[in-house]
C-alpha cells in the first residue's frame, strides 16, 4: 500500500533543493518567497475576505458539474453537483487544470486558442487559480 502524502519526517529535501537550484538559475524575474503561515490563513482567507467585502461570493465544497452556455458562446451558468445552477457577473476557478480541461465546453478548444492552450497544459500537485 503506497501512501500518496508522507510524513514530514520521511520526506526527502532532495526535491525542494531541485527547484531551488532551478529558480536560483533562472535570470528572468523568478522570486522565491515562503508563507508565515498555512496556506489557508495566509493565501485563501484573505482572497476570500476580498471578493467579499466587494459584493462576491466564495462557494467551497461545491463541485463543478458543466459548465453552461448561452448560444454565442458566453456562459449562462454554473450546473453543480446536486443541480443547483447558479449565474454572476464573473467566474473565478480554483480548480486544477486536469479537472478544467474535463469540465471546459468542447467548442471553446475550437473556437478559442486560449482555451485550446490548455491541452499543453499538465497538472501538477499545487494550488492553482486561474482567472477569466
Amino acid at each position: 500500500d503506497r501512501k500518496a502524502i508522507r510524513d514530514p519526517e520521511q520526506l526527502s529535501m532532495q526535491c525542494v533543493l531541485i527547484a531551488l537550484n532551478r529558480f536560483l538559475q533562472e535570470t528572468s524575474g523568478s522570486r522565491i518567497a515562503f508563507l508565515d503561515g498555512s496556506p489557508t490563513e495566509r493565501l485563501c482567507e484573505p482572497l476570500k475576505e476580498y471578493i467579499e467585502a466587494r459584493g462576491g461570493q466564495v462557494r467551497t465544497n461545491s463541485p463543478l458539474t458543466k459548465i453552461l452556455l448561452n448560444d454565442d458562446n458566453t456562459v449562462a451558468g454554473l450546473l453543480l453537483q446536486g443541480n443547483e445552477v447558479i449565474s454572476a457577473d464573473a467566474y473565478v476557478n480554483a480548480m486544477p487544470v486536469d479537472a478544467l480541461k474535463k469540465l471546459t465546453p468542447s467548442q471553446w478548444f475550437a473556437e478559442y486558442d486560449y482555451f485550446a492552450n490548455l491541452k499543453n497544459l499538465r497538472g501538477v500537485p499545487v494550488m492553482n487559480l486561474h482567472l477569466w
